[in-house]
């Protein structure tokens, strides 16, 4: 169920009957390379996000479709929000959420810039809660997670792309895109040829510790980052969506169940 199509009664009949777990997808907006679909992470998290609530009987939220992609500025279409003004928008909609009856959150986010502010704004609405600012009807728990960590789409990712799975417009992201949007799908020969990233550690995408967006674009001129998107098909994409809808409903799931014990 997604929480914008559903009515104020249909959510509170959930909450008395103790079901008060959310998915909250996160995006951004920005270049995957001169064919990729700017939309991207936003189109996958919410896919993943609504699939996994679906199959788990859950809710999944609206994606927030802008996020943290500094280092992808000044390429067109990218629109970036600050690190800051992503954990301010974040604590607002945690604590709007746990204001009105949920009391467990799974933010799931498409892009890894996302992964600090979330990380931010889930302590600092702790510590409204721990000093006293913020009074919830009952306790509030915030997880993090990335669409693409399960061990299905791990292993499937392994399968079908190998080492030039990369960082950034990835295979699987573009495939996925491409299974839900056909009509923009891009053929193999317009992406860019494969580059591996160098043996440098400023080339560790992990946790995207990016550098200033002139730098970012120097190191990577075609906006690629270590992928090898020309391998990515559309019937790839309904794969790698199933793996990771999957993986995702069977932690959200545990998530919830989690909370429903605690509630007894």
């Amino acid at each position: 169920m997604r929480l914008d199509r559903m009515s104020v009664s249909a959510l509170e009949a959930r909450f008395a009957a103790g079901r008060r777990g959310i998915i909250l997808p996160l995006g951004s907006l920005e270049q995957h390379g001169a064919p990729g679909l700017l939309g991207t992470d936003a189109i996958c998290a919410q896919a993943v996000a609504d699939g996994a609530a679906a199959r788990a009987d859950g809710i999944s939220a609206p994606v927030l479709a802008y996020g943290q992609a500094q280092f992808h500025l000044r390429r067109a279409g990218t629109a970036s929000l600050r690190p800051s003004t992503l954990m301010a928008v974040l604590v607002d909609v945690l604590e709007s959420l746990a204001l009105g009856g949920f009391t467990r959150v799974l933010l799931l986010t498409g892009h890894g810039g996302n992964v600090a502010p979330a990380q931010a704004a889930m302590q600092e609405v702790m510590a409204d809660v721990s000093t006293g600012r913020l009074a919830l009807p009952a306790p509030l728990t915030v997880k993090l997670r990335a669409w693409w960590e399960g061990p299905r789409l791990a292993a499937l990712r392994r399968e079908l792309y190998g080492d030039r799975e990369g960082f950034h417009a990835t295979p699987s992201e573009v495939a996925i895109a491409m299974a839900l949007h056909p009509e923009a799908a891009a053929p193999p020969e317009s992406w860019p040829a494969f580059r591996p990233l160098p043996a440098d550690p400023l080339h560790d995408a992990g946790g995207d510790r990016h550098l200033d967006a002139a730098r970012h674009r120097a190191m990577f001129p075609d906006g690629v980052i270590g992928s090898d998107p020309s391998l990515a098909r559309a019937e790839h994409g309904h794969a790698l969506l199933e793996a990771a809808v999957a993986d995702v409903a069977e932690t959200f799931a545990a998530f919830q169940a989690a909370q429903d014990h605690a509630a007894r």
